[in-house]
């Protein structure tokens, strides 16, 4: 049986699957140290970016839906940190801080999952919540990825959630959308259990894949000056072989 996934499970899970990946937390504090604070993070999790960038001197808020998430990305915080971070359950659409911001980021492909109506409303929301001159940057999927092949049967991921001490293994199949730019994959995690049995959980996740066009004319009519695209966390320049792009805008 595979069950669909809830909160919780997802925010156990999830963030037990990407707690040892740092690949791009170079990029956000290369930008953190460019732009200045305070920063602001979009889609937040369990604090995997956060907890990096108030390690290193920054004030940080991260914003999220899930307060399952929010839980966990201020659990067991030395005091040191907590005094940096404030952590805040609240839509993108609606988002409305009291406080402005040197730099915003959207690491893990979070804008991906709006639609075009939804993107351009979220943006301006972004662009409010910078100071002058301020900087939003975010990961999002090169439209590369609709043609990657995934073998369902294969897993991508494996690792060991440490609440439980049970192995996880990740596997996914992905299928166009309805619309012209949207895949639409489906995650399994398959915990493997102490008696030999297996605990499945399914989550279907929509991604928009845009051309840099599209970001940088809807970045424009949000009121950014300037946007410029990427290939990759080192901010080297676009390729055909992309399978992400990291989207820095300036207010």
């Amino acid at each position: 049986m595979v069950y669909s996934m809830d909160g919780e499970t997802f925010a156990r899970l999830f963030s037990a699957q990407y707690a040892d990946f740092h690949d791009d937390l170079p990029l956000w504090l290369r930008l953190a140290r460019q732009a200045g604070g305070p920063i602001l993070e979009i889609g937040c999790g369990a604090g995997r970016v956060l907890r990096a960038l108030a390690s290193q001197g920054f004030d940080v808020t991260g914003v999220d839906t899930n307060p399952a998430m929010l839980h966990r990305a201020g659990a067991g915080l030395p005091e040191e940190l907590r005094r940096r971070m404030q952590l805040v359950k609240q839509d993108l659409l609606a988002l409305d801080l009291t406080q402005r911001f040197g730099l915003i980021v959207a690491p893990c492909n979070t804008l991906a999952s709006l639609a075009d109506s939804e993107l351009a409303r979220a943006l301006p929301r972004l662009h409010a919540h910078l100071r002058p001159g301020g900087t939003l940057a975010f990961e999002v999927p090169a439209t590369n990825q609709a043609s990657e092949e995934v073998d369902s049967d294969e897993p991508l991921a494996a690792f060991v959630e440490p609440e439980s001490g049970n192995p996880v293994q990740v596997y996914a199949t992905q299928a166009a959308g309805e619309a012209g730019g949207r895949v639409v994959v489906t995650w399994r995690y398959d915990e493997l259990l102490p008696d030999g049995g297996v605990r499945s959980w399914s989550l279907p996740t929509a991604f928009h894949l845009r051309q840099r066009r599209d970001f940088t004319t809807l970045l424009e009519r949000a009121g950014f000056a300037s946007a410029a695209c990427y290939g990759g966390y080192a901010l080297e320049p676009p390729g055909a072989d992309d399978l992400q792009m990291i989207v820095v805008a300036n207010a």
